[in-house]
């Protein structure tokens, strides 16, 4: 059989992946997806990001199938607008993190309930999207008697990052997942929240197998994703770890790559 009778669902990452380096989805990708989607494969965005900064480009893309956001943290449903699932970390942690975010050059920005959370100081921290400073709200973090955020994300320098990560591990261990979606982005989830694992779930929901699953993605909270899917595929501009988990390798984020290898392996021709 070949491979693209194979695959029935394509789990894509939006920064460093689906989008070129200026925030876009190019009309080539767009019209690919849309070829695909014609043919019953399900599109999945599967994102770092929160809902309310990737929702506007699973619109544009077109796709009704649900999203995977926050690093697999949830699962959110499009078409009835609401959580299939939400896992988020208890209050010991979050109170934890706060303190920590009171002593750091990072800026903390928190999610809960689907709303962005930050001091001040770190409205314009998140230089990869700007429209977090819009949609997110400055708070006094201590002002609030139950704190259970689905992620946190310190923005800074690796080497503050770093000295949190090791923090944060020493304390709770393996109750947390923490990756880099950025060099400059530094992101706690609760154990076992990670795109691979939310994948799973979803994919379970609608009787997809991991060989029926192909992923793309270029960044470390990428990894469990690309592993899972039998088709895991590392973009062109990827790490070399993520590259070395992966499948296969396609061109860079600004290059078409995700469009490019669904061509390849659909055998979609350059127009319709």
């Amino acid at each position: 059989m070949d491979t693209q009778h194979k695959i029935k669902a394509i789990a894509i990452d939006l920064d460093g992946t689906l989008l070129t380096s200026d925030k876009r989805i190019t009309g080539t990708t767009i019209q690919t997806l849309r070829q695909v989607m014609e043919k019953g494969v399900h599109v999945v965005i599967a994102t770092g990001r929160s809902l309310a900064t990737a929702i506007r480009f699973v619109e544009q893309v077109g796709t009704a199938f649900p999203v995977v956001c926050y690093n697999g943290s949830c699962i959110y449903d499009p078409a009835t607008k609401r959580d299939l699932w939400h896992i988020s970390l208890d209050h010991e942690i979050c109170t934890e993190i706060v303190r920590i975010g009171k002593d750091s050059p990072a800026h903390l920005h928190a999610f809960m309930d689907h709303e962005l959370y930050f001091t001040n100081g770190g409205r314009e921290a998140d230089y990869l999207e700007p429209l977090s400073s819009v949609v997110g709200k400055s708070v006094d973090f201590d002002s609030f008697a139950d704190l259970h955020f689905t992620k946190a994300m310190f923005i800074g320098e690796i080497g503050e990052t770093e000295r949190i990560r090791r923090h944060m591990h020493q304390k709770f261990g393996n109750q947390l997942h923490m990756v880099y979606s950025h060099p400059d982005y530094f992101e706690i989830m609760t154990g076992g929240a990670t795109k691979g694992s939310a994948l799973q779930r979803l994919m379970e929901m609608y009787g997809i197998s991991s060989e029926e699953t192909m992923a793309f993605g270029d960044a470390d909270n990428d990894k469990e994703m690309l592993s899972w899917a039998r088709y895991g595929i590392a973009m062109g501009n990827a790490h070399d770890e993520v590259k070395a988990v992966a499948a296969g390798i396609t061109a860079h984020n600004d290059d078409d790559g995700v469009a490019k290898k669904i061509r390849e392996v659909f055998e979609l021709n350059d127009s319709r």
